[in-house]
């Protein structure tokens, strides 16, 4: 499975993905400009910035061994694609300090039609000489998904990721029940997951979103591994500010 993930990923990469992004770089998605962010779960939204619109998301994640800050900077180039800067800082294990940075893009594809998804590419490219010495190296890793979303009611949603890492040897899945019983609160429950030869990883998490205005949220979630070397249990909170 991993085998045949690493040729459809080169096959994407170097064939479609060019031509998605120039034919919908001119497509002008419509947007409601109220705040849509991408925490506190572990899955990509289809959504993308405004044009010539910030989005600031930060949160801290605090597990046995952990207690980082996240910090995101969303920034929308065209009508239907967002770039953004990621970084943490904090302390992990027996690391302290700042964390590599990481650049995103995010290209909105297609809408949802029917039973036909709406589709957003990521991708991440993170650069490990720009970081503490605690977490500094010479790699410059990258990660490539394909986030889908359909809306089943008006109050219930389903979000999912399909993608690859570590060189293609790792394949990346999530699955995302969101439900919204109001227009200030919605809430989740997630399945998130790493494939790979050794250690797969298998998780779960739950959290809840606070809208206390159409550019502010607050948040918090919680989650742990169900099996494999990852975190026995985790919390995060934070906020997120969209500015019109």
């Amino acid at each position: 499975m991993l085998k045949s993930g690493k040729v459809f990923m080169k096959i994407f990469n170097i064939k479609v993905f060019p031509f998605l992004l120039l034919f919908t770089s001119h497509i002008s998605f419509a947007q409601v400009e109220n705040i849509n962010t991408d925490r506190p779960d572990q899955s990509d939204g289809v959504y993308t910035v405004p044009k010539n619109k910030f989005q600031i998301e930060n949160g801290v994640t605090i597990s046995k061994n952990t207690f980082l800050n996240n910090f995101m900077l969303r920034y929308g180039l065209f009508h239907s694609t967002e770039i953004r800067l990621l970084s943490d800082a904090g302390k992990e294990d027996e690391a302290k300090g700042l964390k590599p940075f990481s650049i995103s893009l995010k290209q909105r594809i297609i809408r949802q039609h029917n039973l036909l998804p709406a589709i957003t590419f990521v991708g991440y490219m993170t650069f490990e000489q720009l970081a503490g010495k605690a977490f500094r190296s010479n790699r410059i890793p990258f990660r490539m998904e394909l986030a889908f979303e359909n809306e089943l009611t008006d109050k219930f949603v389903l979000d999912y990721n399909v993608g690859t890492s570590e060189q293609f040897k790792a394949l990346n899945l999530t699955m995302n029940l969101g439900f919204a019983p109001s227009d200030k609160i919605s809430t989740f429950i997630e399945y998130f997951s790493t494939i790979k030869r050794s250690a797969p990883e298998h998780n779960m998490d739950a959290g809840i979103v606070f809208t206390l205005k159409p550019q502010l949220e607050f948040d918090i979630a919680c989650g742990g591994s169900l099996s494999g070397p990852g975190v026995d249990f985790f919390t995060t909170f934070g906020v997120s500010w969209f500015f019109k």
